[in-house]
């Protein structure tokens, strides 16, 4: 009996954790915080829009341990949620995460393999829209010059014509008519084309794409 109501009066005459108890303590949860977050694969934006907030500033405060006495137990509780870990892991209790240390590491390995994939993946991608820049500039450098010949070619021949008004009698004289008017055709034809290729190339780059989020 003694040494219980000995151990009852420490547990009173410690009382209220000093400041700087607490702020080691805020610390060592916001370095479990940011450890698990890496670990279950989370950015830091990624972790605070899941944890509820609106951007990474509060949840950097927290991690970098710079809220010491301003931790909300219900971060702590989605934390353990969304990083597939224990609370008490969390706030320090326990060195274990009470999920399996080798589905962990096998898990942390996949993830990391994947991100690698996707990077080269992504750079391989872009790799392959340079050179697509490069060719439509190479073929647009053509159809321009098509379409400078074929105008020309137009003029050319209405010239002709208005110089030559005997020229619908020249033998073989409709055929060149069509010839250039197909010609010029085609030059505006292909104009267009690249011009609404261009349009919906444009289109696509400007649509949001979602990286991959590991969780």
């Amino acid at each position: 009996m003694q040494a219980v109501s000995t151990q009852s009066r420490k547990v009173v005459k410690s009382g209220v954790p000093s400041r700087q108890d607490q702020a080691a303590l805020a610390k060592r949860v916001g370095e479990r915080l940011c450890e698990a977050r890496k670990m279950a694969g989370f950015s830091q934006l990624n972790a605070a829009k899941h944890l509820g907030y609106a951007n990474s500033s509060k949840l950097a405060k927290i991690e970098g341990g710079k809220d010491s006495s301003q931790i909300p137990i219900w971060v702590i509780k989605r934390a353990a949620c969304l990083y597939d870990c224990s609370v008490d892991y969390l706030i320090g209790n326990t060195e274990t995460m009470e999920v399996d240390d080798a589905r962990r590491a096998t898990m942390s390995e996949m993830m990391t393999h994947m991100r690698e994939d996707w990077e080269r993946m992504r750079e391989r991608d872009v790799i392959t829209q340079q050179g697509m820049v490069e060719r439509i500039v190479n073929v647009e450098s053509v159809v321009t010059l098509f379409e400078i010949e074929a105008e020309e070619a137009e003029r050319a021949l209405a010239r002709l014509v208005e110089i030559n008004p005997k020229w619908s009698e020249i033998k073989g004289g409709s055929r060149v008519e069509d010839a250039v008017a197909r010609a010029a055709a085609a030059a505006r034809t292909a104009r267009h084309r690249l011009n609404r290729h261009r349009r919906e190339s444009r289109a696509a780059a400007s649509t949001p794409q979602r990286d991959l989020v590991f969780t």
